[in-house]
């Protein structure tokens, strides 16, 4: 379960958890931040930022591995669409999906992050 959150904030009356498209975007945005070897229990899990997407990486290997990242999280079923942008300078990226989750249902998700 996820909490569901408005305006960064955990949401304390009604609605406690996210459900459907809301709690897979937000698993999504979860995985996508967690970054490779960062989680204590398993170091393998994570995202390669600086192993393999930042950098001199080519972009192909940058966008298999931002798409094997979503594709792997839990309640996505597919990946309809993927346009990924990376300004290196900035280190800010911007990753647009269209996903369909376990539900049948397809929504659009937006990852516009800079990186530290």
């Amino acid at each position: 379960m996820i909490r569901n959150f408005v305006n960064g904030d955990i949401v304390t009356s009604g609605a406690h958890f996210a459900t459907g498209k809301e709690a897979t975007r937000q698993a999504v945005i979860c995985n996508l931040r967690l970054f490779l070897g960062e989680y204590f229990l398993d170091a393998t899990r994570g995202t390669p930022w600086f192993q393999s997407i930042l950098g001199k990486a080519s972009r192909d290997i940058a966008e298999a591995n931002v798409k094997q990242r979503i594709a792997t999280t839990p309640g996505v079923v597919g990946i309809s669409r993927f346009e990924m942008t990376n300004d290196a300078k900035a280190r800010k990226i911007t990753v647009f999906a269209s996903l369909v989750d376990i539900n049948n249902e397809q929504f659009d998700f937006l990852f516009n992050e800079e990186l530290p």
